[in-house]
């Protein structure tokens, strides 16, 4: 069950691309923000090749949504940074792979796409941050830590 309604109100200008204007979750929901995802390998390597960083970023991201017992239908918003305008069609092409994967029927999260200078490392082309509904509260597990900081 999605606990997200995409929502493009007539009033507003139509989107100027794959994203909704407004993500709305619904009920109780837990909200869960992510840090940055970069595209690396299990091995912790780097690829030079936007497209393939891409496929990873969202791999990572689909890991971490299915760590709390979440779908790509439960992303809220997404901020995506791309070094260079010169990535964006390779990022474009591979993100249009996994949107039409991840969201048939055209409802798309909230989404800021950036082109920024650079990143923390400058092998890094992508990185998307974001945020999700959690719809099952999901136990903490010794690997999560589950604490909270307070201090």
């Amino acid at each position: 069950m999605t606990v997200v309604d995409y929502l493009n109100p007539q009033s507003a200008v139509a989107p100027a691309g794959k994203y909704s204007h407004l993500a709305i979750s619904a009920g109780n929901a837990r909200i869960a923000t992510f840090a940055g995802q970069i595209g690396t390998t299990p091995e912790a390597e780097i690829s030079s090749s936007a497209a393939e960083q891409t496929r990873l970023v969202f791999a990572a991201i689909k890991t971490l949504l299915a760590s709390q017992g979440a779908r790509p239908a439960d992303l809220i918003r997404l901020l995506t940074l791309i070094v260079g305008r010169e990535n964006l069609t390779e990022f474009n092409s591979v993100r249009n792979e996994v949107y039409d994967d991840w969201f048939p029927d055209g409802a798309y999260p909230v989404n800021t796409v950036a082109i920024v200078a650079g990143l923390a490392d400058e092998s890094i082309l992508i990185e998307i941050e974001g945020s999700f509904v959690c719809p099952t509260p999901t136990p903490a597990s010794p690997s999560t830590g589950g604490s909270s900081n307070t201090g």
